[in-house]
């Protein structure tokens, strides 16, 4: 895909906000019942010798804004903003979504992490970790450093006429910098980001519609979870509080440590050493906890109480409450595109600064839900619509098979395989076509042989140690697996994807001699340190796993922007985005061909014209619906 920055044919966009409270002016849901408004709107031209207001205007209303986007959409602009998601939620705000679909949107912010995005290690500390990509401080700083300090003496809840007026002349210097830093930005690009960027850029209005609609909640469903989860929990309380256990100490790491360690005395089998302070605490995690639970049944019950209490406050209690203050009985965690490194989204569950009285519950840890159906029936469809899955199947084992090459891994992603079955079969020393006979029949044995397969297949291609694959087993999977299975397991691994390990080297190589690790598509994430030192295995690992991880991550945009215009033609949304899968809400009355056109579209995807390669093996969607998520149920195709 490709497209040339045509100076006459860029605008910028930028809206100032305000709310009967300052934190509505985040929140566009709220503009129904009039608590939420934009004070300001700015509209930068180039008109041919110099950038100049196009329709800037304080308190536009939806006629104005619905000018501006018809013009965009008659002339062919691009229309380029800062963070410019948060703008397009506000045009859904205002009625305008329809119009929003059909623009041309570039965001100066995702222009900037494409071009220098770097893996968050540890070892860089907090300030590297929480890098800001904002336009102020930031991208003034780094780009414009000549226009810095504008932003000082602005107050963006004002009243009177001169405080108005000098918001307004800040909104367009808002506008005419991100107009030159994006150009800037968008030149010191590669053709291969470019197109990436493009191709991310057509699904910033489904993620922004998304954002502002939310997601709706059904309270008796969270009321019935919280309260199945405080049953057990204070079953587990009342085993656990003769040996000194209250809510207080299971939520304070400091205080668990001193129960277990010096109360109980048992032994520490990990320390943490802060990259802060220095200080060493001793760990309590899932993990530690396991192994005690191993050697101490109170453990067993305190895990299950710690694991109660927390579930209860995210998933239950969570998802109820942000829909209560949002107001609209729905839950609003914010999409935010290119949320990792990696490329993928991620969701914001909080306003304003974590533990302080700014923060508040706008959405829920959607990106960590719970499987259980019972978590996931929160989370239910709006009237008239079904909600639709459609999942990459074995998306990362696919895209690991064809950077590799691996002629095994290629063969088992033909129709009709089932590569976790096959190295459950390698694993345990059974015929392949026999265990998945068996696995079909519903034979238990057969399936935890698969099981173990898929937790091969799963930890191992991104050169996980058999340590680590043992706890991966115990903690994640609840397999009692001892260290010389999983040295048996992990070697198997290597002796059946011969060309695994040898991509592995190959990643490390040349990520090393170029400072860089590309995905398949183009996208870039920038490698850069010390190999020989203490953080060179972290560093190797990004030079493997990104390749893979990211592309996956080029494929769900691809996936959004092909499925956009049909989803538009038949009134179906964009939900929301998780792992492998893509969830819409899509009329009842479409799903039956929906269920049919996506996946054909899916299935098709044009990786020859979006990304210059043409796979060498089917690429497949699976599709899944009902009326709640924890319900979805696989689509049978006839």
């Amino acid at each position: 895909m490709t497209w040339t920055w045509d100076d006459a044919k860029v605008v910028a966009h930028d809206f100032e906000t305000s709310g009967t409270l300052p934190e509505y002016a985040l929140q566009p849901w709220r503009k129904g019942v009039g608590d939420f408004w934009a004070t300001s709107m700015s509209v930068i031209r180039h008109n041919g010798a110099k950038l100049e207001p196009h329709g800037s205007r304080l308190f536009p209303q939806a006629e104005h804004m619905r000018t501006f986007l018809e013009q965009a959409i008659a002339e062919d602009w691009t229309v380029v903003g800062w963070n410019i998601v948060f703008d397009i939620s506000v045009l859904c705000a205002y009625g305008l979504a329809d119009l929003c679909h059909q623009v041309k949107w570039l965001d100066g912010m995702l222009l900037w992490r494409h071009l220098e995005v770097e893996p968050e290690y540890e070892f860089q500390g907090a300030a590297h970790k929480k890098k800001s990509y904002r336009l102020k401080p930031g991208g003034v700083e780094r780009w414009l450093p000549m226009m810095a300090g504008y932003n000082e003496d602005v107050d963006f809840h004002a009243t009177d006429e001169e405080s108005l007026a000098k918001l307004q002349l800040y909104n367009d210097k808002d506008s005419v910098c991100t107009w030159i830093i994006a150009k800037q930005i968008w030149h010191s690009l590669t053709p291969q980001q470019q197109a990436c960027a493009l191709i991310e850029a057509q699904s910033l209005s489904m993620i922004a519609e998304t954002n502002y609609l939310g997601l709706p909640i059904d309270g008796i469903a969270c009321s019935e979870l919280a309260a199945r989860l405080a049953r057990t929990a204070d079953e587990k309380l009342a085993i656990l509080a003769p040996h000194g256990v209250t809510e207080t100490i299971i939520r304070s790491p400091l205080k668990l440590a001193a129960l277990l360690f010096d109360d109980w005395g048992l032994p520490v089998l990990k320390e943490n050493t802060s990259k802060k302070t220095g200080k060493v605490s001793r760990s309590t995690d899932k993990e530690v906890l396991h192994e005690l639970a191993l050697q101490d049944g109170r453990c067993r019950d305190l895990r299950a109480y710690r694991e109660c209490l927390n579930n209860r406050t995210k998933f239950a209690e969570g998802p109820a409450v942000s829909a209560a203050y949002c107001g609209d009985s729905r839950s609003h965690p914010a999409a935010i595109p290119f949320g990792t490194y990696s490329g993928r989204l991620t969701y914001g569950s909080k306003q304003g600064k974590a533990g302080t009285k700014s923060e508040r519950p706008t959405g829920f840890a959607l990106h960590q839900e719970k499987r259980d159906k019972e978590f996931r029936r929160v989370v239910t469809a709006p009237p008239g619509y079904t909600l639709m899955e459609f999942d990459a199947s074995g998306q990362e084992f696919r895209w690991m098979a064809i950077a590799s090459g691996d002629e095994t891994m290629l063969e088992l992603c033909l129709p009709g395989e089932d590569p976790h079955s096959f190295m459950g079969a390698r694993v345990t020393m059974q015929e392949y076509h026999e265990l998945t006979n068996k696995v079909q029949e519903g034979d238990p044995l057969a399936k935890d042989a698969r099981q173990l397969g898929k937790v091969a297949n799963l930890s191992l291609q991104y050169r996980t140690s058999a340590r680590k694959l043992r706890v991966v087993a115990r903690v994640q999977y609840d397999i009692p697996m001892e260290l010389p299975e999983a040295q048996r397991i992990h070697r198997t691994y290597a002796n059946t994807y011969r060309g695994v390990p040898v991509y592995w080297g190959r990643q490390i190589a040349l990520t090393r001699r170029m400072g860089y690790v590309e995905t398949l598509a183009g996208r870039r994430v920038q490698v850069v340190g010390n190999w020989d030192g203490e953080w060179g295995w972290s560093m190797g690992s990004t030079a493997i796993n990104y390749r893979i991880q990211g592309t996956g991550a080029d494929q769900k945009y691809l996936a959004m922007a092909v499925i956009k215009p049909y989803l538009t033609r038949i009134g179906a949304k964009f939900a929301w985005d998780l792992h492998d899968g893509v969830y819409l809400w899509v009329p009842d009355a479409k799903v039956q061909q929906a269920a049919v056109d996506i996946k054909f579209l899916l299935d098709n995807l044009p990786y020859r014209q979006a990304w210059g390669i043409t796979p060498p093996i089917p690429l497949p969607w699976d599709c899944k619906a009902a009326s709640t998520w924890g319900d979805l149920k696989e689509w049978h195709y006839t």
